[in-house]
């Protein structure tokens, strides 16, 4: 096991997103193979397995780039952010943070800052392109970091910007949608499949064909949405620790990251809480988002903040 407290934060840092960028990759092929394997498994039912995969390349190339293309305003419009007032002492004290934050990171630009109305201290970035990239906060985030621990977070959030963690997530998101179309296609062709099956089948299996087939049918859509939903949390949770890691390289300062932390770490949210940050939907992109292990898409708070402070 490595020990963190040797070496540096730039150090880890590079080592985590290699392996970040290795891990993501893997998971991103299993996706690919689920959306192939539904595709193959539907012109198998037409009959035609050309055509089933090519009903899974025009569902895919229209779906994820309408999903790249749109994300930042469903995103925005999901979690109600709207741009930061400098005239809010508040708000000009987090724009300067995030200038002084871009200028490290040798960013060609400021990414736009956004407030989201929650009372939730919470924070995300997105935004395909450097170029396009924004960070939004919540009002309870401002209320409640001081200094240090407000630009730690925006130091996590204009790393996940320098590592292109923004452009993989809608990726896996575009995917993920792309598996839903396939398997409502899957779905409903084995259920007329089941209705129209032929007399003799009926005969001859006494029904026990079409209940398998009905069956199948009525999982297919769960089962591959609960596969492809685990992933995209196990690829989220890769992200974090070289984010973590490249916000106390741009802060010089690991302090600060790991107090606000802690603050965010705690209780599971309210459903009203969930609401107030634009849904569940958007978990993978917040700094934290509690939930279970199996289904969080984030790694504990106490494992982050242990390494957090071994690094210099």
């Amino acid at each position: 096991m490595v020990d963190y407290s040797e070496i540096g934060s730039a150090v880890f840092a590079q080592e985590e997103v290699r392996k970040n960028y290795w891990k993501s990759l893997f998971l991103i092929i299993i996706l690919i193979a689920i959306v192939l394997g539904l595709s193959y498994w539907i012109g198998a039912e037409l009959g035609d397995v050309r055509m089933g995969l090519g009903i899974g390349v025009i569902v895919s190339f229209v779906v994820i780039p309408i999903q790249i293309m749109t994300a930042k305003w469903a995103i925005l419009g999901m979690a109600r952010g709207k741009a930061a007032n400098p005239e809010i002492l508040a708000e000009r004290r987090a724009m300067q943070l995030l200038e002084g934050l871009a200028i490290s990171a040798g960013l060609s630009r400021t990414p736009d800052l956004y407030i989201i109305p929650s009372q939730v201290p919470n924070a995300f970035a997105s935004g395909l392109t450097e170029a396009g990239a924004f960070v939004a906060v919540t009002q309870g985030l401002l209320d409640m970091m001081d200094e240090q621990e407000l630009e730690g977070v925006l130091a996590h959030e204009v790393s996940h910007i320098i590592h292109r963690d923004i452009m993989l997530n809608q990726l896996v998101v575009g995917l993920i949608s792309v598996i839903l179309i396939l398997a409502v296609i899957l779905e409903r062709g084995l259920l007329l499949k089941s209705i129209h099956g032929d007399r003799r089948d009926r005969n001859d299996n006494g029904g026990s064909a079409i209940a398998i087939l009905i069956l199948v049918a009525i999982l297919i859509r769960p089962l591959a949405i609960l596969i492809a939903q685990l992933l995209q949390m196990a690829i989220s949770r890769k992200r974090e620790f070289a984010a973590d890691a490249e916000a106390v390289r741009l802060c010089s300062y690991n302090e600060g990251l790991a107090r606000a932390l802690e603050k965010l770490g705690g209780k599971e949210y309210t459903k009203k809480e969930v609401e107030s940050l634009g849904g569940r939907e958007l978990a993978c992109m917040y700094i934290n988002f509690p939930g279970g292990e199996l289904f969080s898409t984030h790694p504990p708070i106490e494992e982050r903040v242990r390494v957090l402070r071994s690094m210099y």
